[in-house]
């Protein structure tokens, strides 16, 4: 049985990966940047809390930092991952 050959350009599927690969990646760095300064935000909060003893509240909040620096360390995973697998292509242009 003969397999059909259908003409395909690699080019231009490599152009339109690299291109949705650099439109995920600032999406990634602009949710980043969102997370960061609502982790500064609360980072200050705790800092003014501490002086207080509401440890319901204090205890709330740490977790919070948490989940976002957790989250921080995922979105630079993933950009890192992007980086690292279209590093050439980008240098090349």
């Amino acid at each position: 049985m003969a397999t059909p050959t259908v003409p395909f350009d690699y080019a231009a599927k490599q152009a339109s990966d690299s291109l949705q690969a650099r439109y995920f990646r600032g999406a990634l760095v602009d949710q980043r940047a969102l997370i960061a300064a609502e982790l500064v935000r609360q980072t200050r909060k705790l800092n003014g809390m501490s002086i207080r003893s509401d440890a319901l509240a204090i205890s709330q909040l740490r977790r919070d930092i948490r989940a976002n620096e957790t989250e921080l360390r995922d979105l630079d995973r993933m950009i890192a991952a992007l980086d690292h697998r279209f590093a050439a292509i980008w240098s090349a242009r």
